[in-house]
């Protein structure tokens, strides 16, 4: 097999493989005897036909298993090779007693980082944030110990329902006058929720649905027990005493919110600014990639949004399939753009992810995921998934880390109140994180 440069366009490279008299001989022997161990040809022994019978019998077939077979030895000698998506062969043909095969390797493209030295980063200021923090926290606790009264009035939203459900698949009872309690809110879209809103205790629903990933239809049948309505607790001196065993006053509680909401506040400015960098990146990289590179993306990710059933929500949101596929080509070349910035600066930095900051990762993830400390630690090094994930995350942060270490940070202007609980609920969220 000869190896020969055809051409260079941005991040793909051509090749012309071509392969003699003797290696086209023995790639139809290759073909022969598959088809000896697979198939059954009328008037001779399985395993005994010749390879001329072979030929005639596969017709204009038996040339396309040939270069198959060839194809394979040249995805063989490019295994080993850094290639960011597999090769594609772009023609093959028989020439003569030989053949040849002409392939475009897309390699990782070339990117130019330009200087993020003072990179501009905006952070709120630290008091409006926890100010809002306390507000949010304290309006949490009133809800969490809210006095719970029975109510004779429609389901609404803030009110907290039990219910009996029965669920139905295919004529058969999965789920047999089951009973729960919600918490209706305006953020919860689950049928079951949507469709008890406005109803009456003793009042039953009944609905249909199907889940994403399953074309299976469920029938819910749902009757509500009881609907209690909450009465949050005034904000005074009791309150304080009630919901927090250190606090003898409000004034006290507010102190001790604000304690936690400082504490929090540095974690929160850091998730915040890798967020800010992480969004820049764009700015900060000019790469050549090629548009075939980017259409193989491209199908890749509307293979797999029909695959998970949420394509059909991503176009109804595009209005039209071609701006569908406009943002998903956007997405996807930002997406690399973002890989190949941090790709480049891991590898000039030397960072990496050390085993002690792996397991750290784990035992944080831990409360999320479910699971104790020690089973997180023992997924890492049995789940190379997950492992996998970590250490790119751990190697991310610290890049984003060196890219804020050296960008101008200021604070904002005064917010609007939007603006401003916007920045409260991810201070809240990363505090929770």
């Amino acid at each position: 097999m000869e190896k020969n440069f055809v051409k260079k366009e941005e991040n793909v490279e051509t090749f012309l493989f071509s392969f003699d008299s003797e290696e086209v001989r023995q790639a139809e022997k290759d073909v022969a005897k598959y088809v000896n161990q697979q198939y059954s040809i009328p008037g001779f022994r399985k395993g005994k036909v010749p390879l001329n019978i072979v030929r005639n019998f596969l017709a204009e077939s038996f040339e396309e298993m040939v270069l198959e077979v060839l194809s394979d030895k040249i995805e063989d000698a490019i295994k080993d090779e850094n290639l960011l998506i597999p090769a594609v062969i772009n023609d093959q043909k028989m020439e003569g007693e030989g053949a040849t095969i002409e392939v475009m390797l897309h390699r990782d493209p070339e990117i130019k980082i330009l200087d993020y030295a003072n990179l501009e980063l905006k952070i709120p200021k630290k008091d409006e944030v926890v100010l809002n923090y306390v507000n949010n926290r304290l309006e949490e606790l009133r809800n969490e110990h809210a006095i719970l009264e029975p109510k004779d009035g429609p389901v609404e939203n803030g009110d907290i329902i039990k219910i009996e459900y029965t669920i139905v698949k295919d004529g058969k009872k999965i789920a047999d006058k089951k009973v729960q309690e919600l918490n209706i809110t305006p953020e919860d879209d689950r049928p079951i929720v949507k469709n008890v809103i406005g109803k009456m205790k003793e009042e039953s629903v009944e609905f249909t649905r199907t889940f994403e990933d399953s074309d299976n239809e469920y029938f819910y049948s749902v009757r509500i027990l009881e609907v209690l309505k909450k009465n949050p607790l005034d904000l005074d001196d009791e309150f304080a005493k009630t919901v927090n065993a250190e606090a003898n006053s409000l004034e006290e509680l507010r102190e001790i919110v604000e304690k936690e909401g400082m504490e929090s506040f540095i974690n929160w400015q850091k998730d915040f600014l890798r967020q800010q960098a992480m969004d820049k990146i764009n700015d900060l990289v000019e790469i050549e990639i090629s548009d075939s590179t980017l259409d193989y993306f491209v199908q890749r990710t509307i293979e797999n949004s029909k695959k998970d059933k949420s394509y059909e929500n991503y176009l109804n949101q595009a209005g039209s399939e071609d701006k569908l596929v406009d943002n998903f080509r956007k997405g996807v070349f930002d997406e690399i753009k973002k890989t190949r910035f941090i790709h480049e600066i891991a590898s000039k930095e030397g960072f990496e992810a050390e085993e002690e900051e792996i397991e750290a990762f784990a035992e944080e993830m831990a409360p999320y995921w479910g699971i104790s400390a020690d089973r997180a630690k023992e997924m890492v090094s049995t789940r190379e998934d997950v492992r996998s994930d970590i250490v790119s995350t751990i190697i991310r942060n610290k890049v984003l880390d060196a890219v804020v270490e050296k960008a101008s940070i200021s604070e904002m202007e005064p917010q609007s109140e939007e603006e401003q609980q916007e920045a409260a609920d991810l201070h809240e969220n990363s505090s929770q994180d």
